[in-house]
């Protein structure tokens, strides 16, 4: 799916793919994957990917999409949200902490250990991991995956998905928006 739509797109108009591209690819990838029984998330970001790898000929994959992707986000989160079971938060208790703590340790080192092996400079490595905290839509859209395959664990993990989404998103754009300063500034100083 990915690699012809990567030939084929911005070539109705030449440029930036059109919205309608755009929103052919999306739901002809999400109606395949349901029709292959095959998980539309995945399929629709393996597509995602692969265009934007293999477009050679415009400059940035559907670009266009973003001006109507705000409805389809807060729908998203919207129906997300509603399958939150209050009950379930009560589950936690422990294990969401711990949860949230080694994730938090996970995605710092994971920055530290990706920028070493990225040659990034030895200044700016320790903001990488900080800068990867925030999560929201994959993390949602997987836990949806799995709550419908595990239909008896369904409400802990939308539970757990939701609660930490919402943590990492009051947390992680301020925490990643002063990492990025710092390295900005780190990089006047070099200059």
């Amino acid at each position: 799916m990915g690699a012809p739509a990567a030939f084929l797109t911005g070539r109705i108009k030449p440029g930036e793919p059109m919205q309608a591209e755009a929103m052919g690819l999306v739901f002809l990838s999400a109606g395949l994957a349901l029709w292959l029984e095959v998980s539309f998330l995945v399929a629709g970001m393996t597509a995602g990917a692969v265009i934007a790898n293999f477009a050679r000929h415009h400059d940035r994959a559907f670009h266009e999409i973003e001006h109507i992707q705000w409805p389809f986000m807060i729908l998203f989160f919207l129906l997300a949200g509603a399958t939150l079971e209050v009950e379930a938060l009560q589950l936690m208790g422990w294990a969401g902490l711990l949860f949230l703590a080694l994730r938090t340790v996970a995605r710092i080192l994971g920055g530290y250990i990706g920028g070493k092996i990225g040659n990034v400079p030895r200044e700016e490595i320790t903001w990488y991991g900080p800068a990867l905290l925030p999560q929201a839509g994959v993390a949602v859209g997987m836990a949806l995956v799995a709550a419908e395959e595990l239909v008896q664990w369904g409400p802990v993990i939308m539970a757990f998905t939701i609660s930490s989404t919402v943590v990492f998103e009051i947390i992680g754009p301020p925490v990643t928006l002063f990492a990025i300063r710092r390295v900005e500034a780190l990089r006047q100083r070099t200059i």
